[in-house]
């Protein structure tokens, strides 16, 4: 069964874990989580506050083409299995904006019309990849609750004490060199949640992110 009504509270669009079938419940790694270093996944206690809590449910094909609406007020959108959060506001005008390594925390002017974007899912060599159409880049903030989240369905994070394996790393399309963004900007670490086998990262840009593990 998916679970795909969302609550928004505030001014954070926040996902709520909502109730629904599983084939198993299985609990978190009765050992310590690693300390994660400093550009290291981390663990979902770590995480900012102000960002999305979720529980995909999965299930879907490994290959998915999707299409969405993002409207100036932002919402949540599903790509496959995983998932994008947008606060209102939060897409910079791709007309006016800059867009490319340097320009992610340049000031913007907010989209303030709908804008179409195409996602496509793949999973190739034990990797999950979504790759989002037309390049944009999000306006910049401090505050964890107006930045664009990537969620990515993990299962095989449930019960894990080792989260190195679940780091989504920016890829410019299929089959690019992928990237660490977290090493320059710390903000942009992934946050592992063992418990519902999830991994989620704030993103500045759309082209392509990928993590090795599912």
């Amino acid at each position: 069964m998916r679970r795909n009504r969302w609550n928004i509270a505030g001014p954070l669009l926040l996902l709520s874990a909502l109730a629904g079938c599983r084939e198993a419940v299985v609990s978190p790694a009765a050992g310590p989580i690693e300390a994660p270093q400093a550009a290291a996944p981390a663990p979902m206690s770590l995480a900012p506050q102000g960002h999305p809590t979720l529980d995909l449910a999965g299930g879907l094909p490994d290959s998915a083409s999707v299409d969405f609406v993002i409207s100036p007020n932002g919402g949540i959108f599903n790509a496959g299995n995983h998932a994008v959060v947008f606060p209102s506001q939060s897409v910079c005008d791709p007309a006016t904006s800059s867009y490319g390594p340097g320009t992610w925390d340049a000031p913007c002017t907010p989209l303030q019309s709908p804008i179409s974007v195409h996602a496509e899912v793949r999973r190739v060599n034990g990797q999950t990849a979504v790759d989002f159409t037309p390049s944009l880049r999000f306006v910049p903030s401090d505050n964890p609750a107006r930045w664009v989240w990537l969620v990515m369905y993990t299962p095989a994070a449930v019960g894990s004490s080792n989260l190195s394996g679940f780091n989504i790393l920016w890829e410019s399309g299929f089959g690019a060199q992928t990237i660490d963004e977290t090493p320059s900007d710390s903000s942009l670490r992934t946050y592992v949640d063992t418990w519902q086998g999830t991994s989620l990262r704030r993103i500045k840009h759309f082209s392509g992110y990928i993590t090795p593990a599912e």
